[in-house]
């Protein structure tokens, strides 16, 4: 790597897969190429493991914190504490080795992941929102997202591509409406997809994104399954 090149690290722990990548920039700003990558599988607490993955990554490469350029980190829609963690750690990085954090939304991601380069080509990302629900982004801003059932979806107007956790179901049920649709062979986020759209917002070819969470739900709070603890003995509202 040059000394003019740029080094993103890129963090995502929006769905089940989290993931890290180092994506090297060359100077023209154009293209790159992945340097490394890391990634666990879950259904919780991956998004925990990310200090580590990122120091074991650093050390499979070669590379010090010191030679990292940017922060990147998948800001949703995703799981609530994925994204809280993922954000949280990207922006602590790079507020301790005084850098820049870059925003990727995962419709961004799965984008790049489908290889899709045409802008006029239509892609809609659908993911998984629970009780038959779907997030849906169809076009527009990449935190344009819809929340619509699975059973009743909204009816393209021209052939489409799919790509999401929830591509294939939602597939299933437009084809069965007569819809002609073609489901993305990448429909999983990675650190290495919002390296690359990183590295587009890095170089102003795409617009700026703030680097907060993205949830079209409101967090919910939950009470423990044993209920709560009852207060401290001789403890009152009044004291």
């Amino acid at each position: 790597m040059t000394t003019s090149a740029s080094l993103i690290l890129a963090i995502d722990a929006a769905a089940n897969l989290c993931s890290a990548a180092l994506w090297e920039v060359p100077v023209s700003g154009t293209d790159g190429r992945l340097r490394g990558r890391i990634e666990r599988e879950g259904p919780t607490g991956e998004a925990a493991l990310l200090p580590r993955m990122v120091a074991d990554l650093l050390a499979e490469t070669g590379l010090a914190p010191t030679a990292l350029t940017a922060i990147a980190v998948n800001v949703g829609p995703g799981s609530f504490t994925g994204l809280r963690a993922s954000i949280a750690f990207a922006q602590g990085l790079a507020l301790g080795l005084g850098l820049p954090v870059i925003a990727v939304t995962m419709a961004e991601a799965l984008r790049l992941a489908a290889g899709i380069d045409d802008e006029a080509r239509l892609v809609w990302c659908a993911l998984d929102a629970r009780q038959g629900r779907l997030f849906l982004h169809q076009a527009g801003s990449p935190a344009d997202w819809s929340v619509d059932q699975l059973s009743n979806p909204p009816l393209p107007s021209a052939p489409l591509l799919i790509t999401g956790d929830a591509a294939t179901a939602l597939g299933a049920v437009l084809t069965e409406a007569g819809v002609a649709v073609t489901v993305s062979d990448e429909t999983q986020s990675h650190a290495r997809w919002v390296a690359q759209a990183a590295m587009l917002r890095m170089t102003g070819q795409w617009p700026p994104l703030a680097a907060v969470p993205l949830y079209i739900d409101p967090p919910r709070a939950l009470l423990p399954r044993g209920g709560l603890r009852p207060p401290p003995q001789g403890w009152s509202v009044e004291s």
